[in-house]
Parts: structure tokens; sequence; C-alpha cells
């Protein structure tokens, strides 16, 4: 019997390119998840929204794990604060093309609160499980970013109907399901937490020295790393005024000092770049740069290949993660599984996954002193350094590879199936320890 489950991602492409508009973790973790499932057994479909008419309807990116693209709306970006309307569009293509190519489905598997909303009617709609891990938490959102969050205003609701009617919920951090259980009352038997991963293969230690010189960066520098999407929730102006009060601080340094601001575009895109929110923020952070005088020791790179980011991570002292609202965070692991310490705000799952003092330090969010204070002391303080890089290897390694993720998924999986099988066959759930 193939074991073959459809997983469900309608916003966010594996194989979109990183760093673009609403492109960034859950697109890496959709990819790296189902690829690591893939080496126990699993034979995956991801549905994503097919978005460009210059992608294939289908594309493979690993054993057993193919890419199919179903139209939902028109054939280019949409916002995904504005996908909700063509979801039913979404659900019906996906029954027709099941339909027609007699594909068999023992579960579904959703990500974020929209694919997990089809999840969760295509799985009553054909009489198998789903479950739903939720990237972020629209509630928590709503708290971090207040008249700042462009979530659509029936998004809570929606998430509320998903939480009700799926078999389970992956909670990606302890923190998470808290939050969960606070704010939506679920019952924490119906919550799993199985985190997001790195991939220990790419992210590597690596000397600083050699990744400097890959990267054609002067050995003696003091480097700051930032990695991510321009939005204003990332926090990015916390840093580049946290940057300002350093450089005033180390004025003997300052010669030395740099920040490397990584994401987006790809640089020599820029002036062909449409008009696009990513362009309107990092065009205000750049006037913020010009307005602190800090020109000389900010760089921003634009965007670069996966592959390239390690010797970004490897070449820096320090990486640096001030958003204002993080319901994970892939760039903190990356940077540990490196050998980098991060600092970063003590929101989220890096409340989690940072152990502070160890493999980095936490900071409130906004607070432009301490981020200045914890950055400047790493800088200042190599010991510190090299132990926190220790530290940050051997948690990555012990707790967070994607092998480690994936198995922790698939047990899941078989028993959410076996659970199904059981109550189709005797018509009530499973008792603690009836099913071996």
């Amino acid at each position: 019997m193939v074991k073959r489950i459809a997983v469900f991602t309608d916003n966010a492409d594996p194989l979109a390119a990183l760093g673009g508009i609403e492109s960034g973790g859950e697109n890496v973790y959709v990819n790296e998840l189902c690829r690591a499932l893939s080496r126990f057994g699993w034979t995956i479909d991801i549905y994503t929204r097919w978005s460009s008419p210059k992608t294939a309807q289908i594309a493979k990116i690993g054993e057993n794990v193919r890419v199919i693209r179903l139209a939902a709306g028109p054939l280019e970006f949409v916002s995904k604060d504005k996908l909700f309307p063509h979801m039913p569009t979404y659900i019906q293509n996906f029954l027709a093309y099941r339909e027609k190519n007699k594909l068999e489905y023992l579960l579904v598997h959703g990500n974020y609160y929209l694919s997990s909303w089809a999840a969760v009617h295509i799985g009553k709609m054909l009489r198998i499980p789903s479950l739903s891990t939720f990237h972020s938490l629209g509630i928590v959102k709503h708290n971090a970013l207040n008249s700042k969050d462009p979530s659509p205003k029936d998004r809570i609701s929606v998430e509320l109907e998903v939480m009700n009617g799926a078999d389970r919920i992956v909670a990606t951090s302890p923190v998470m399901k808290d939050e969960i259980q606070k704010y939506y009352e679920v019952n924490g038997k119906k919550i799993a937490v199985i985190p997001g991963g790195v991939n220990l293969k790419r992210f590597q230690p690596l000397s600083q020295i050699l990744a400097r010189r890959i990267q054609n960066i002067n050995t003696n520098r003091l480097i700051v790393l930032y990695i991510g999407r321009f939005e204003e929730r990332k926090g990015i102006e916390t840093l580049l005024f946290a940057m300002d009060e350093l450089a005033k601080r180390m004025q003997d340094k300052r010669k030395i000092l740099r920040l490397y601001v990584i994401g987006g575009e790809k640089r020599r895109k820029w002036k062909k770049e449409k008009d696009t929110p990513e362009r309107k923020e990092r065009e205000r952070l750049m006037k913020i740069v010009e307005t602190l005088g800090i020109k000389d020791i900010v760089r921003f790179v634009g965007g670069e290949q996966r592959e390239y980011l390690q010797y970004y991570y490897a070449a820096a002292d320090v990486t640096v993660v001030p958003s204002y609202y993080e319901p994970f965070g892939l760039v903190p692991l990356e940077s540990m599984a490196c050998g980098t310490p991060v600092v970063a705000s003590k929101v989220g799952g890096m409340q989690w996954t940072i152990k502070d003092g160890k493999t980095g330090y936490l900071v409130p969010p906004k607070n432009v002193h301490a981020f200045a204070e914890k950055i400047g002391y790493l800088l200042e303080h190599y010991a510190t350094r090299k132990h926190m890089r220790e530290n940050g290897i051997e948690r990555t390694r012990r707790f967070f590879g994607w092998e480690a993720v994936a198995s922790q998924m698939s047990l899941l999986y078989n028993d959410i199936i076996i659970e199904n099988f059981y109550r189709q066959l005797f018509g009530k759930s499973p008792k603690n320890g009836e099913i071996k």
C-alpha cells in the first residue's frame, strides 16, 4: 500500500524564490519537511496555488515528492490576505485533479489557516483525517501589530473553525501551544508540538576567515547580520537605530563596524522592481539610514541564493532577529547551526529555540537600547561568542535537524491514520492505550 498524503500550502509555493514577496519560512518548512518525510516512506503531493504562467503545473522536488499547482484566482501573485475568497475554487480544482488522476490519500495536511481550512473541508468530504500546522496565529499577530496588522477581519473566525474541525493541530513551539490553548480554548491533547527545522547539511560550521574570503569581506570587520524579508513587523528599523547607538558608543571601532542586510529582490533587479510593499519598506529603511548618517556601516545586499547564506552566517559575528512578531523563526536556527550567536526579540517560538545567555540573547521587541547593549557585548567579547557558538551547534544538531522533525511528524501521521481506520471499523474513537 502506498503511503500517500496531500499537503496543502496555497500561499507558499515550496519552489518560490526566497526573500521575495511573502516568501520565506513557510516555503522552506514545506519543502524541507516533505523531502525529509519521503525518506520515511511517505509519498507526498504538495498542492499550492498556481500564480505564474511561467511555472509548470507539476514539478518534482525529491524522491516521491512533487509540487502540483492549482488554479485559484488570477494566474498572478495575490497577497495571502486576499486569498480566502479563492479557496472554494482551490478545493474544487483539487478534487477534480484527484478524481482525474485516480489518487487516494490517507491524510491531508494543511499549512497556515487558509490551506488548513481547505484541508479540514477536504478531509470531511473524503472521510480521511486532517492535520493543520499553524505558522502564525491571528489573535497573537493582532495583539503584536495592532492597527498595522493587515490580516482580514474573518481570519480569527476561520482559525477557530479549523481548530475545531481538524483531527490534530501542530504547534511549532511550546509557546504556540500555550497560545492556542489560551486564545482558542483548544484541548491540549489535540495539539502536538513539532518544531520547524534546519538543513544541517547546508547550514554547518565554517571557518569565519574562510567565509569572509569567499564573500570578499575584510577579515578585521565586526559584522552584524540581518537575513529576512522587508516587512515592518520584522523590526529592521529597531536594528538600524541600535546600530546608530553602537556606532556612537564604539567610535574607535566605527571604521570596522558593518551591518549586512540580506533579503528581498536581488540588487541587480532593483531598478526594474515593481512598486511592491517590500520595495516601499526597503526604501523607507534606506532613508532612515541616510537620516541617521550610518550609510558607511550599513550594506543593503539584496536577495541571495539560499545556498550562499551559510557563508554570510559564518562570516558574521552576530545575527540579529528584531521582529515584533515571529511565530517560530528559521533564521535563528540557521545561524546557530553555522555557529553564529543570535540576538533576537523575546517573542514567539524564538523564546524556545534560542537559549538566552547560552546560544544568544533575548531582548524586548522594539527596545533599541537593549539590542545595542547585547550586540555590542557580543562584538567585544570573543570568548562569549565562542561559547555560544559551541552551544548553538550542539542544540541545533540535537533537536532541529529535518530528519528529527520528520521522524516526529511521521509518527503523528501514523497515529492519526490508525485512529481514523479504528473509527471507520468500530464507529468510535479509540481510548488511550487501546491501539498498540
